[in-house]
Order: structure tokens, then sequence, then C-alpha cells
């Protein structure tokens, strides 16, 4: 008698399989639930039942069930449940996150040749989430992933072999995931194919990939694009075109897009002439960390670029920005302002002092002639010699 039952819901299993490949799921799940309740030993059926609840397919999602139904296939050993345990750990559904318990479970399916297993178990090795950061490890794991043409394996892969200075085997695979459509790979190949950088330099490659990478809205490569288009770099020269990538860039907040174009509309360069854009845009550049910007600044607000007549006031705050950001032109600049009274109720020598001292510590040789120069005109400035 069991084994006739056993053969019976052996064929309703059969015939359930077929309507979840034929996407009939709310069909095949009451026919999977009728198979889980009556026959413990068909695996495939709990792991397909937990399918369609961890997906919601042919029933509202439900990961609780969803896991549970997972973990009996995975203590029968079943590898596609183990790898889903291991992402409702990662993830935290149906149980509580568990870092260790997603890196258990991935190992067991990852030993057994699952490639997406092996894949966030380099990921795991990558960050040292849930185990002991281990990039050779991390490798290892991701390699094999990749080889199944998994373009985030491939992609992370060649971002630890990088950490190992492994730079030549980081370009294939950056190279892979490129032609797989990969934004990011295809930046970082197209730097490697610009620079020759272990690989045979190639302009026409290097363009081609930052292309795809900026159409696919990858900012840095829009603006690397931009600069090849304006220079020329094995690319037909066009300024106009290059400040159509400066534009994208700089309005997906790059602050060295922004900077620059800045500079287009300052200069009337492949775009009309708008000092109060570019303005802006400096301003934006600013907030962005990019020191060039606050050095446009605070020259053009020095002369009549900006404003007719100038603006010291304006001009020192922005003088002071970039010195404080560590530029050592902006210190030795800031320091003149203080010396001679720029932008201040009245001259203050000890900042002045001050000021053209880290200028001359940070390299800049102007500043030292300064400080050879400068006279001692206050007790204040003798103490701090």
């Amino acid at each position: 008698m069991p084994e006739f039952v056993t053969s019976n819901y052996s064929g309703v299993y059969k015939r359930a399989k077929e309507l979840y490949n034929d996407n009939k799921f709310k069909d095949a799940l009451s026919m999977l639930e009728s198979v889980v309740q009556n026959d413990k030993e068909n695996i495939e059926a709990h792991y397909l039942l937990g399918e369609c609840y961890f997906e919601g397919k042919g029933t509202t999602k439900n990961f609780r069930k969803a896991f549970d139904l997972y973990y009996y296939a995975a203590q029968q050993k079943n590898i596609d449940a183990s790898y889903r345990l291991g992402l409702c750990y990662l993830e935290g559904l149906g149980v509580r996150q568990d870092y260790t318990q997603s890196v258990a479970w991935f190992t067991e399916a990852a030993k057994f040749g699952h490639p997406m297993s092996q894949y966030y178990l380099g990921l795991a090795y990558m960050n040292g989430q849930g185990i002991t950061k281990d990039i050779p490890r991390a490798i290892q794991w991701l390699v094999h992933a990749a080889k199944y043409g998994i373009v985030n394996a491939q992609k992370n892969a060649a971002i630890c072999l990088e950490m190992l200075d492994k730079k030549r085997q980081a370009s294939i695979l950056f190279l892979a995931a490129a032609n797989n459509k990969d934004a990011y790979s295809a930046y970082k190949i197209a730097e490697y194919y610009a620079s020759g950088q272990d690989i045979n330099k190639c302009d026409e490659l290097a363009n081609k990939f930052f292309e795809e990478a900026a159409l696919a809205g990858y900012q840095d490569a829009q603006n690397k694009l931009a600069y090849r288009l304006y220079y020329g770099n094995g690319i037909e020269q066009s300024t106009n075109k290059a400040v159509y990538w400066w534009i994208k860039a700089s309005n997906a907040d790059c602050a060295d897009a922004q900077y620059r174009l800045g500079l287009c509309y300052c200069n009337g360069d492949g775009i009309l002439k708008d000092i109060n854009q570019a303005v802006t845009w400096w301003k934006k550049a600013s907030s962005n960390g990019s020191i060039e910007a606050m050095l446009s600044l605070a020259q053009g607000y020095l002369d009549d670029t900006i404003k007719s007549g100038g603006d010291a006031e304006e001009s020192k705050l922005w003088w002071t920005k970039a010195a404080e950001a560590g530029n050592e032109y902006a210190m030795y600049k800031l320091g003149s302002c203080f010396e001679y009274g720029v932008g201040t109720t009245e001259p203050n020598l000890y900042e002045a002092y001050r000021w053209y001292k880290l200028s001359a510590e940070n390299g800049y040789e102007p500043a030292k002639e300064e400080l050879k120069n400068f006279k001692i005109k206050s007790k204040k400035i003798k103490k701090i010699n």
C-alpha cells in the first residue's frame, strides 16, 4: 500500500511540475501542497513549493513558509534549497538575518558546484561578512562563478585581483564583464586600454568602452569620454560633444565634470558664454569637493571675471575654503589676503605668516620665498617662529 501511495503522488508531482513550467502556478501550487503533505520523501516537491511561496507564484509571498520548505529540502541535500537558505539568512527573509548561517549554506551548495552560491560565498570572503575576510579565497570562488557567465562575479573577481595587483588577470575579467554590458567593468577596461596598463594600449577600444559605460549612465565614464572628445584622444575632436557629456556627468553630480562645465560656460567654449551658469556649476562642484572649482571662484571674484570690480570678501572666502581643503596655492593666496588686508577689515600679519608657512610646508616654492622676505612686524609672529 505505501508503495502505491508514493507512486500515485509521484504522478501528481509530475503534473504539478508541468503546470509550474507552463506558468500555471495557482494550479501547480495546490497539487504541490498535496504532494508535500502525503509524500515526505519527495524533496523536489518541497523545494518547488518553497519557490512558489518565495517568489509569490500562485499565492502571496510567504518567506516563513518558503524557509521551512527549503530547510526540509536542504537537510536532504537538495543543493538549490541550500542556496535559497543562504539567501534567506543573508537578507533576513522568513528568518532572523544571520551572515554566519548564510555563509554555511552557501558553502554547502558551492562545494557541489552551484554557481550563484559560489558567487555569494566569494562576496562573503571579499567583504568579510559572516566569515573572516580573505581576498585569495574570494577570488577562488568568484572565478568559479565567473566561468558560468555571472557578470557580477566577473566584475568582483577582477576587483579582488586588482587588490592583489594582478592587473593582467583583472583586465581579462573586466573585459568579460564589459562584454556582458556591465557599465563599471566597461569603464575599467577602457582605462586599461587608454593607459596601456598591463594590456596593449588601444585608443579605439578605450573610446568604445568609455562610450558604452557613458551610455549606460556611468558618470565617471561620461566625464572621461568628454575629456577625450575635448582633446581628440584617439577620437575626432568635438568640443560640443564634450560639453554634452560634461552636462550628463554634471547632472549625475560628478564634481570634476561640474568644474569643467563651469569653465566651458565661463569661456564660451562649446556652449554659449554665461558667467552665472559658470558660477552655479563651480559652486556645485565645490560642494562636492572640487578644489579646482574653489580656486576658479576665488580668482573669478578677485578680478572682473565674475563681478565687475571684483569682490574681495567673496574671493577670500573661496581662498579660505580651498586652503582648508589642503591646497598649497590657496594657502599662499590666503596669506597674501591677510598680509595686505584683502577681503578683511585690516591686515593680520600673524594669520598671513601662518598661511605662508603652511603653504611652504606643503611644498609651494613662492611661499618659501615669501617667508624669507617676510618682515617680522609684530611680537606675535616672533612667537611662532
